[in-house]
Parts: structure tokens; sequence; C-alpha cells
């Protein structure tokens, strides 16, 4: 298995992915057109040439991008491609010189395990006029926030970086070791 920058011809499996679990109301739906709009953001897992799972790595400006549409194909579920996925989209946050890497989720414990920690100020103020302001569910969202530092020195002095603080989880809702 390879993890790569998506292609354009690669929008129409991306889009297959990402839409059997925007149908189960896990992710944002995407369509096609959206996708080969912003296949740069794009980073695919392949095998024996087809597409097995997607990440995106969308900007919001100089020192904030949002981990978005992490899917893995039905067929490939628990082989650990989305933790390859999100791990390579990290590298690159890291090499574009991001500050802070932001997953809005409703898998809150698998992002956790790779560093990330959830926020006590809720949805960021950029994500809501990205997304969640015209989106449908707003009123019943579930989704939590969750960001990673990748270079605090680098965080711009205007933006989001410096007012979300992580949350602490209430002792009572920290996961139980087995």
């Amino acid at each position: 298995m390879r993890i790569r920058q998506a292609r354009t011809a690669e929008a129409e499996a991306i889009h297959s992915i990402v839409s059997a679990y925007a149908a189960q109301g896990i992710l944002l739906p995407r369509t096609r057109q959206q996708i080969e709009r912003g296949i740069r953001d794009y980073l695919v897992a392949v095998e024996a040439g087809r597409v097995k799972g997607c990440v995106a790595l969308e900007s919001y400006g100089p020192g904030l991008a949002e981990i978005r549409s992490l899917a893995v194909a039905a067929d490939a579920r628990g082989t650990g491609i989305g933790g390859k996925l999100l791990d390579a989209a990290m590298k690159q946050a890291s090499r574009r010189k991001i500050a802070r890497l932001l997953a809005v989720t409703g898998s809150g414990r698998f992002f956790e395990r790779h560093g990330f920690r959830r926020m006590r100020a809720g949805m960021p103020a950029e994500k809501i006029a990205r997304d969640c302001s015209q989106c449908s569910k707003a009123a019943t969202c579930r989704l939590e926030a969750l960001a990673m530092d990748l270079a605090p020195d680098l965080a711009p002095a205007h933006s989001l970086l410096h007012v979300l603080q992580p949350a602490r989880v209430p002792r009572a809702a920290q996961p139980v070791p087995a």
C-alpha cells in the first residue's frame, strides 16, 4: 500500500468512499466537482492500483489547516489505513509549516490516539463560517473539535490558535483501560 498525492482521475473513487460515510452521517458530503476542485488537498492510499482511502488537508490560511474527509473503503476497514493516512497528512502539514491542525469528528478517540486534544471552546469560528453555518444538521450536530499543535511558534497572532484551549476530559468520561 502506498500513500501519495491524489490525482484528478481519482476524484470519482474518492467521491465514492466519502459518499458512503456521508450517507451514514459520519462525514460531510462532497460532490465530485468539489473533490476535483480541491484535489491538491487530498492524499490517497492506493493498493494494487485501487484507491483504498483518502484524507484532505484543507488550509484555513497561515498557520491552520483541517483534516477532512478521512475515509477508508469498506473492504479495507480495520487494516490501519486510516491511521497511516492521518500520519501522512500530519507530515504534510509539518512540511507546509502549519502550526495547528483541526479535526471535527464524531470519532474523537481515534484522533486522540494520534496526539490530537479535545477543544474546550467548541467549534472554531473559521469552521462555523466555512461549513457549519450552511449545514442542515447544525442544530443537532454532535461532532467535536480536536486540535494538534505542530509548531505553536508559527501561529499568527490574529488567529484562533491563541484562544482555543484543550479541554480537560472529566474523569468519568475518560476511557477505562482494557
